[in-house]
């Protein structure tokens, strides 16, 4: 953000931020359309993580438009975790990552069977590739850390919560051992959707036990640098994790 030499100082001798332009729009503005504004000056990067809005009522008058509507607007923004609204303090952009972005959507998930089997679609065709490349590029030091969690994945077996975040931090480990961010980024957002769907599975101590031998599998093949065998390992495993949420939720009550 360009800083604005003629503004008054702000306390401590320092100036605040010149703000972007923000689009002057007409009073029947729907809060949508001014969070999509507000969404493309932060693509356009006129505002960035950290950054600090104008106040209400400065920037209703800037954009012409009430104060409840760009309240509206603020609120939206707030639950796709754009914007934080700290009380007393103002208004703030978010740090913006992937993950966090999308966190909102899990409810979502929770109530769409077809959205969770999806979200599964995704993990078999971003997992099964991305291990094929850890099978080629992972370190003794990579391995090591597997081999420590596999141990602890082990020692929690009987813990549903704790196998499911240890379970999260293998396949995270793995993806991290292809050496692809994008691929780090994409399984960051893939763990936040299926959040919902490892704590269905991750309840049945039969699935976790499935689970376990699934992981040592994967790890066995990562060891011997076989692309070709790691990738089976691991579209066996989340072929079982399917069939595990395919059963929980056929035992789920009706609602």
């Amino acid at each position: 953000m360009i800083t604005d030499p003629s503004a008054t100082p702000d306390g401590a001798g320092e100036t605040p931020p010149a703000w972007p332009r923000f689009a002057v729009v007409d009073r029947s503005t729907l809060p949508q359309e001014i969070a999509a504004r507000l969404l493309d000056l932060i693509k356009a990067e006129q505002l960035r993580p950290g950054d600090k809005l104008p106040p209400e009522r400065e920037l209703a008058a800037e954009m012409h438009v009430s104060r409840p509507v760009l309240r509206e607007a603020l609120r939206a923004l707030s639950i796709m975790n754009v914007v934080e609204i700290r009380q007393g303090a103002g208004t703030y952009i978010t740090a913006l990552e992937p993950q966090q972005l999308v966190a909102h959507l899990e409810f979502v998930f929770s109530k769409d069977p077809v959205a969770l089997s999806q979200v599964l679609e995704t993990r078999r065709i971003v997992e099964v590739g991305n291990v094929r490349l850890a099978a080629q590029r992972i370190t003794p030091d990579e391995i090591a850390d597997l081999d420590a969690l596999l141990e602890r994945l082990r020692a929690a077996i009987g813990d549903a919560e704790r196998f499911a975040e240890l379970d999260i931090a293998f396949h995270d480990a793995v993806c991290e051992a292809a050496g692809n961010f994008l691929l780090v980024q994409f399984m960051r957002i893939i763990n936040t959707l299926g959040k919902v769907s490892r704590e269905r599975t991750g309840a049945a101590a039969a699935t976790r036990k499935r689970a376990l031998k699934d992981h040592e599998a994967i790890l066995a093949a990562l060891r011997a640098k076989d692309p070709a065998a790691a990738a089976a390992a691991m579209e066996a495993h989340l072929v079982h994790v399917e069939a595990a949420l395919a059963g929980a939720m056929a035992a789920a009550p009706a609602r």
